[in-house]
């Protein structure tokens, strides 16, 4: 099933919208020191009574996997399959996903400089200094969403479809909460990580959609 071009606007406008209100609403809550502050310490308490050893390990070994670099380089590596597969216009979209998401957090990161919470299971101080918002959930929501987005489409049947987007949401909702979980960041870090790599996929797909996507030259020129 494919969805005509418009449709698929109006389903990104919307993630834009919704995404860029939730990213303004954590902002205004953190600079005002508004009811939302205390979000942080409540859940961490919850999440700390969670903690098992063998969980921790678990943890440990996602957040390593799911770090920006690593996503960055599985980007890249997915990129080139698509240009071997003569899909350079996904390619171009998925890579300039992940460029877009990645400048937004360094600026928002160097902008607040929020410190992060004190980990009692891992060292971050090797880590960026800023824990606002999460590099890891930004990075990890963008990488998976532009996963399921890209292929989805080529995905012949409706089971492989549901498994690709479950897959997808639950490999990018593992990486978060690890970051949680290990003390590394606050749940606001997650929460707006995870609506920063929404809002950037979006505004991508968005610009990609009415710049290129409708000239059919420009299009043809990319792939």
């Amino acid at each position: 099933m494919m969805f005509p071009n418009w449709a698929k606007n109006i389903l990104f406008l919307l993630v834009y919208m919704i995404s860029g209100l939730v990213l303004v609403i954590i902002i205004e809550g953190l600079l005002s020191g508004a009811e939302l502050i205390p979000l942080n310490t409540a859940i961490e308490r919850v999440v700390v009574h969670t903690r098992t050893p063998f969980l921790t390990t678990i943890l440990v070994a996602v957040t390593r996997l799911g770090n920006p670099f690593m996503l960055s380089s599985a980007t890249a590596l997915i990129a080139a399959l698509l240009i071997m597969r003569g899909r350079r216009y996904d390619a171009a979209l998925f890579v300039v996903s992940m460029i877009i998401s990645v400048v937004s957090l360094t600026v928002l990161k160097n902008t607040f400089q929020i410190t992060r919470p004190g980990s009692e299971i891992v060292d971050v101080n090797g880590w960026s200094l800023w824990s606002f918002p999460s590099g890891h959930a930004t990075v990890a929501t963008t990488f998976f969403f532009m996963l399921a987005y890209s292929f989805f489409g080529k995905t012949k049947t409706l089971r492989g479809k549901t498994v690709l987007v479950l897959s997808s949401v639950f490999a990018a909702t593992l990486i978060c909460f690890s970051r949680l979980y290990l003390g590394a960041h606050w749940t606001l870090d997650i929460l707006a990580g995870i609506a920063l790599g929404l809002l950037s996929v979006s505004f991508t797909v968005l610009l990609f959609n009415i710049f290129i996507e409708n000239r059919r030259p420009l299009r043809n020129r990319i792939g």
